[in-house]
């Protein structure tokens, strides 16, 4: 407990990171694969791994927050160095997949500006529906991302003025307030608003600030940790139950309790979540996982197209069968992709981090 996160790599944070984009990827493959009934249960637990955008909203909230906690907090560096590093490690992909796009395909109907500005989840909550990707490309994951750059927009602000006992204060606070925003959106007829709106989840953000805050101070995080295994098992028994609901209206309150306690369980050495995450499967996969959420839904409307349409003429047995070789051949693309994307792009950039510091 002497060295903070924000000052340590922790192998089992990598491996959480792993599972939430493992999740996402095998939710929307599974969707592209033609698994598209919401009505059945069994289709809502196979595409339940949507849930790993939370558990993304749960450690970026919790890693952020400690860096900026343990930043000093004088000069004008605390703000330049956060959002030139931050610019660093999220521009260079995120803008050169954009580029691709729209040099190559006319925008579609609704603005690009949204994407360009971090705000397609703005535009989609005012349009009440998903904004429409150019021809040819699936650019509404791009939503969470927007999400991520509004909440770093105003979090450093709070962190740097304000006590940690306001902080403490606010984060709980988010934690009522987003899921009756989320409410109040869904059922006044804007379901995508509900989802999408970042005041809807400042709840999974808020969990992992929260978070963070806690680490730091060793007696009240033992004492939380202590509660971490049950608050698991009993808000994941809820999460689950949720899941196979059609309005999976639990899985809203409930998520960052979840993923906050597995979070706690993730930084408890030789824990059994510790052991798990700390594998070198689910590290490779967290390594690598901005590009592999970038890349793996651009191209939804090819793969689910002439890629799934090849798969299964040529892959005999039941639909099940050429339906996993799909998410098979999905997930080896997208890796290929990320890949190539850190060797040539993500990595270079990365290194400029070293003339960026506190």
């Amino acid at each position: 407990m002497s060295d903070s996160p924000s000052a340590r790599h922790f192998a089992a944070l990598d491996g959480f990171r792993g599972v939430a984009i493992v999740l996402v990827m095998w939710s929307h493959f599974i969707t592209a694969g033609g698994i598209v009934d919401k009505g059945n249960a069994f289709f809502r637990f196979l595409h339940g791994g949507f849930v790993g955008v939370d558990m993304f909203f749960v450690l970026s909230g919790f890693l952020i927050t400690g860096i900026l906690l343990d930043a000093p907090k004088t000069g004008a560096r605390y703000f330049s160095v956060f959002y030139l590093r931050r610019a660093v490690r999220i521009f260079p992909l995120y803008y050169a997949v954009l580029i691709g796009v729209f040099l190559t395909r006319p925008a579609g109907p609704d603005s690009p500006w949204w994407y360009w500005l971090f705000a397609s989840n703005i535009g989609a909550t005012l349009k009440h529906d998903w904004l429409v990707s150019p021809p040819g490309v699936n650019l509404s994951h791009l939503w969470s991302l927007a999400v991520e750059e509004q909440f770093y927009l105003v979090w450093p602000l709070l962190v740097r003025f304000l006590p940690r006992l306001t902080l403490e204060k606010i984060c709980l606070g988010c934690l009522v307030i987003a899921p009756m925003t989320h409410f109040a959106l869904h059922f006044s007829g804007n379901p995508v608003g509900a989802y999408l709106f970042t005041p809807t989840r400042l709840n999974t953000l808020a969990a992992g600030a929260w978070l963070a805050i806690l680490y730091r101070d060793p007696i009240r995080w033992d004492r939380w940790m202590a509660r971490a295994p049950m608050l698991a098992v009993v808000t994941g028994l809820v999460m689950l139950a949720g899941i196979l609901f059609p309005e999976q209206v639990s899985l809203v309150p409930f998520s960052p309790f979840f993923w906050g306690a597995l979070l706690m369980l993730a930084l408890r050495p030789a824990s059994p979540v510790w052991r798990m995450l700390s594998g070198r499967c689910w590290v490779v996969f967290g390594k690598f996982s901005y590009g592999l959420y970038l890349l793996h839904y651009l191209f939804d409307p090819w793969l689910k197209g002439p890629v799934y349409e090849w798969i299964a003429v040529h892959t005999p047995g039941p639909p099940v069968v050429p339906l996993l070789a799909f998410v098979l051949a999905g997930f080896l693309l997208t890796f290929a992709a990320a890949w190539l994307s850190w060797q040539a792009l993500e990595r270079p950039m990365l290194s400029l981090k070293r003339f960026f510091r506190y």
